[in-house]
């Protein structure tokens, strides 16, 4: 293997650590929402995000043209 397939597969190796620890992290504050009932509350937060996230594309988009 060359040295440049041998740090492309780190940095594969790497996506594949820091997914898999993102999935654990989500998992783990999913379990905590939903155990202490806060779950209608989350998703609620969760809808005003992405609402915000959209109208700030959307704010982008028009200063642009």
């Amino acid at each position: 293997m060359t040295k440049h397939e041998e740090f492309l597969w780190e940095l594969v190796l790497h996506e594949i650590e820091t997914k898999a620890e993102l999935s654990r992290l989500y998992f783990d504050c999913l379990t905590f929402i939903t155990q202490t009932e806060q779950l209608e509350a989350f998703q609620l937060h969760q809808k005003q995000r992405a609402e915000n996230r959209r109208n700030v594309l959307e704010e982008s988009c028009l200063m642009d043209e």
